[in-house]
């Protein structure tokens, strides 16, 4: 079984929106539903669950795609910019 971790999503970027032709709209990737109170809830959590091998650690100590690329990311080796 694949091991799942939570990162941060590669589309919106944590924030929970994307811009789409000058229009804020709710990220599709991180939508999460759960129930509340009787009530079906929708929410943006900015997080998205996926397998350990796609990811990499960032410098405050969570996790990111390996397809994003912040800036933020701890060197890689070959990758110390020397």
């Amino acid at each position: 079984m694949v091991k799942l971790v939570e990162t941060i999503c590669p589309r919106c970027n944590g924030n929970g929106y994307i811009v789409v032709q000058n229009e804020d709209i709710d990220c599709p990737m991180c939508e999460e539903e759960f129930m509340h109170m009787g009530g079906k809830v929708t929410t943006h959590n900015g997080f998205v669950m996926l397998p350990i091998e796609q990811t990499r650690k960032n410098v405050e100590g969570g996790r990111e795609s390996i397809a994003r690329w912040s800036g933020e990311t701890l060197p890689e080796k070959g990758k110390d910019g020397s």
